[in-house]
């Protein structure tokens, strides 16, 4: 495997271990970027292979084999045209490559153009949620909130708790297949205007309202953030839920709690991953003041225009 000496796979010890599997699912790929990186537990990476691009992704823990289930699946849906195709995983279940989507993330997009990809977005959502794929994983409200215990600190435990009981009503709802992590950094924009979805590996069964709710939360996060402003990151919600469309089960206190359910757990990740507090607090401002006074999400509530 002639990877760069730093390459992750070469220096990261939960990684290591697995580098061979590399030549087995893309033999002669050249390392061009390393696309995300989580020491001891991931590493994504854009190569070269052949004349194609595509990315090579090695887990700490036997992942791949799951992902290719659930990505085949997908590929075998109404999901083919936006989702990563599977290109090969190695034996062990811990290296697994899929195809490369050009184009840009919305990252990238000025504020003035920003709000107008977010209805395409919000439709193709609706098509994966829609797309009849059987996913072997299941992502209730049950196991949201118990990750949304596991990553509280001290600062968000009063708020993770309010939301803990004020949104049991969530229980139960129907399950599509989703996504399950999707935010902005999750589409690929192409220059026709079409959208993809990558990093599909926490694909799940999972309630509509999550996807939506962790979309919306994200968007918050870049105001909080100064990432985005707040006219930007409004219209682009707005424009978000007119793509996705009436749906059947989910109202506007659906959206809403499940959105408070992504912004705290996104306050909590702000103090124990990046050590902001002033993003902490930010988010848990805004949590809070969404909040019925007696802890139900009120009717009507606007995340992102608040």
């Amino acid at each position: 495997m002639p990877w760069p000496a730093d390459h992750p796979v070469s220096t990261d010890p939960g990684l290591s271990p697995w580098a061979g599997g590399i030549d087995e699912v893309a033999p002669g790929a050249r390392v061009v970027e390393v696309l995300r990186y989580l020491p001891g537990r991931r590493v994504a990476t854009l190569v070269e292979h052949g004349r194609e691009l595509a990315v090579v992704k090695v887990f700490a823990s036997p992942r791949a084999r799951g992902n290719v289930r659930r990505l085949r699946a997908l590929a075998g849906s109404r999901a083919a045209a936006f989702v990563p195709s599977v290109l090969g995983c190695d034996a062990a279940g811990h290296v697994l490559a899929v195809t490369y989507r050009h184009g840009v993330l919305p990252g990238s997009v000025p504020d003035a153009e920003y709000a107008a990809h977010f209805e395409p977005i919000g439709a193709v959502l609706r098509r994966l949620h829609d797309s009849g794929s059987e996913l072997d994983r299941l992502w209730e409200w049950e196991q949201e909130v118990a990750q949304l215990r596991r990553g509280a600190v001290p600062a968000t435990t009063d708020v993770v708790e309010t939301l803990v009981s004020s949104t049991r009503w969530l229980s139960g709802a129907a399950l599509v297949p989703a996504h399950r992590d999707f935010h902005p950094r999750q589409v690929v924009l192409g220059a026709d205007r079409s959208v993809a979805f990558i990093d599909l590996d926490d694909a799940a069964m999972a309630p509509r309202g999550l996807d939506i709710g962790n979309m919306l939360g994200h968007l918050v996060q870049e105001r909080a953030t100064g990432a985005r402003s707040v006219a930007a990151t409004a219209a682009a919600g707005e424009a978000f839920l007119e793509g996705y469309g009436a749906c059947a089960g989910i109202d506007e206190g659906h959206v809403t709690a499940w959105t408070m359910l992504t912004v705290v757990r996104l306050a909590g990740l702000a103090e124990s991953r990046h050590g902001d507090t002033a993003q902490r607090d930010t988010l848990l401002g805004h949590a809070r003041a969404a909040l019925h006074p007696h802890g139900t999400p009120p009717a009507g509530a606007t995340m992102l225009r608040g």
